[in-house]
């Protein structure tokens, strides 16, 4: 029989599945080996080999009855059951029914606490299940009794006595998941809040809203100044250009400036102010690859906000889609590989573009010359535009050199092929005019020098050829 297993409730996968209600609600309140034995037995529920207490004490390094005693605890918090002890049997139960179960609290302890709570309510008579989970943030978040009593005061001013429960507790789970626990912690957030009301309420005005912002909305704000550490000026200059109508899509827009640095007003309104720009040039740049969005807000906010930031001027980027379509490219992404790489050889106005275009074409009419001197009757293909470049480029030979190599390389078997091999040679040789070439004695082998025709053969050891070809591989054509 297995040590740990599921119930039939609970889906067992291949993937240990870890509920975000555990992770929340109840491994911060466990030590170090509950949580390993719980997330280990868990594991467990989907293997059969060793799945054993004996395997259990092996790998946490822990006694049989530690193991037990911490599945007790567990089991009084409602997520496993321990069947057996004889024979170490403990199923897993789900997280949510554990978060449902309601817990025997000890009312009597909480007398004092009841009155000032119904007090704060007002005439709305609290339940005994609306008490629990107010016990329930005393005991299992770990609140204080004097915090949670100022919450639900503030809540009751919020939102009146007719606040429910539901609303007060989501308040104090999220205030506690943030470290507000304490009745001096209560009163510092609350603080902090009051000191930002007057900004929140222009943040309000600017979004179309008439009334409070609830806590939720009063959060975001202190997330954007303290977190962001933006400026309420900022904020409120965001707002106010946006022209969203909550504080949701507000935070979604606040976000997008962080990542793309706006810090300063000119930046934000500057960018605001080009946004209608954006859908223009986003429309015509769609249209040329020959696409269709209904909503191009993902087209300026994933790529032509990013591509005018890099530089681009628009007249670039529409004839840059232009070319794409006419060169098989119908997608943005391989738009924006190609505009990348534009980018970094500095290519990002129409007219730089033009110059560059002016450049191939002139290259091309080189390589047409080589290609008939050659007699190969075709186009001129990127391997050519890739030999020509490294022989000018990065080999640096000059035209002297390469006409005498291809007077070599006519009526050879693939003459371009032998024309490249010969150029490698000069270039690896040092070869720098038409006297140093004619040094270069070429077969049909191999490409060698005089004084290497006698030179002993090398053996080369397996590290020494693995290192030839971890280096070639690093060179960036």
């Amino acid at each position: 029989m297995a040590f740990c297993e599921f119930s039939s409730e609970v889906i067992n996968k291949n993937s240990v599945n870890i509920e975000n209600a555990f992770i929340t609600d109840f491994m911060p309140y466990a030590d170090d080996n509950c949580i390993k034995v719980y997330l280990y037995g868990l594991f467990l529920c989907g293997v059969s080999k060793d799945n054993t207490i004996e395997a259990f004490e092996k790998t946490l390094n822990l006694t049989r009855d530690d193991i037990i005693s911490i599945f007790y605890y567990w089991q009084e918090k409602g997520l496993v059951q321990v069947i057996n002890v004889d024979q170490a049997l403990v199923r897993y139960l789900p997280v949510k029914n554990a978060l449902k179960k309601l817990k025997k609290y000890n009312v009597d302890k909480y007398t004092a606490f009841n009155i000032s709570a119904q007090e704060l309510i007002g005439s709305k008579m609290l339940t005994p299940r609306e008490f629990e989970e107010f016990y329930y943030l005393i005991e299992n978040l770990h609140l204080e009794k004097e915090a949670v009593l100022k919450i639900i005061s503030y809540c009751v001013q919020q939102k009146g006595t007719n606040v429910s429960v539901n609303y007060i507790v989501a308040v104090a789970k999220n205030w506690a998941f943030d470290g507000v626990k304490t009745s001096q912690d209560v009163d510092d957030r609350i603080s902090d809040q009051e000191r930002v009301s007057s900004d929140v309420i222009l943040v309000m005005k600017a979004l179309g809203y008439k009334r409070q912002a609830t806590t939720e909305e009063y959060q975001l704000f202190l997330n954007w100044k303290n977190e962001l550490e933006l400026q309420n000026d900022i904020i409120l200059a965001i707002a106010k250009k946006s022209k969203v109508k909550s504080f949701e899509k507000l935070n979604e827009v606040i976000q997008k400036c962080y990542v793309l640095r706006l810090e300063s007003l000119k930046e934000i309104n500057d960018y605001f102010d080009s946004r209608d720009k954006m859908f223009e040039i986003a429309k015509k740049v769609v249209k040329n690859l020959g696409l269709w969005y209904q909503d191009l807000s993902v087209v300026v906010d994933t790529y032509i906000t990013n591509w005018l930031t890099l530089g681009f001027d628009e007249d670039a980027i529409v004839k840059l889609s232009n070319y794409a379509f006419k060169s098989s490219i119908r997608t943005l992404e391989g738009l924006n590989n190609n505009l990348i790489n534009m980018y970094k050889v500095g290519i990002l106005t129409s007219e730089a573009i033009d110059n560059y275009l002016d450049d191939i074409v002139k290259n091309d009419i080189e390589i047409a010359n080589i290609l008939n001197k050659l007699g190969i009757v075709r186009n001129v293909n990127s391997n050519d535009r890739m030999f020509y470049k490294t022989w000018l480029y990065e080999w640096k030979l000059n035209e002297n050199i390469i006409n005498y190599a291809i007077e070599l390389s006519k009526d050879k078997y693939m003459p371009m092929q032998y024309l490249n091999k010969i150029l490698s040679e000069y270039h690896n040789s040092g070869v720098t005019t038409i006297d140093d070439a004619k040094k270069i004695i070429i077969t049909n082998k191999s490409t060698i020098s005089q004084e290497q025709k006698n030179a002993t053969k090398r053996e080369y050891t397996k590290k020494e050829l693995d290192s030839l070809f971890d280096n070639i591989s690093e060179i960036e054509i």
